[in-house]
């Protein structure tokens, strides 16, 4: 491993206010690790869509643990969050996004998680949803905007 293969592992309850907590954590470790900010944006980004979907759905009633995992590479930023909520099939959101004309105002969080990061893998195992994907921090790897 090089300098650059970093791990950061962060615990939180699946509560609202404790994802931001987190997330302000998550920033303040991004700030030291030279990565560029529109890539960090991103990963803030998911990583509160994946966490509030956890709160909200896997989570309806009482609130869990919600672990994170992150391991910086010399090309991207690997994401692993796991908790213990209720499962999900995520193969058939996100797909593509919903029609604005609907007005609805959920519905995006799947379509953006897709399409600013790549390698998005789920499994249910032993009681837990593993949810991975990578964020890429060079610019051969990152989809155009």
């Amino acid at each position: 491993m090089t300098d650059r293969h970093k791990v950061l592992r962060l615990e939180c309850q699946g509560k609202l206010d404790d994802i931001r907590c987190t997330l302000r954590d998550l920033d303040r470790y991004l700030g030291t690790c030279a990565i560029p900010s529109e890539w960090a944006e991103d990963l803030n980004l998911v990583l509160a869509e994946v966490m509030t979907n956890i709160v909200r759905h896997g989570y309806p009633k009482e609130p869990g643990t919600i672990a994170l995992q992150l391991l910086q590479t010399d090309h991207a930023l690997e994401c692993h969050i796991i908790d213990q909520g209720i499962a999900f099939d995520p193969s058939l959101l996100g797909q593509i996004a919903p029609d604005p004309s609907e007005l609805n105002e959920g519905g995006y969080g799947w379509f953006i998680i897709r399409n600013l990061t790549r390698k998005v893998s789920y499994q249910h195992r032993n009681g837990q949803n593993i949810l991975c994907f990578t964020i890429p921090i060079d610019a051969s790897s990152r989809a155009p905007r």
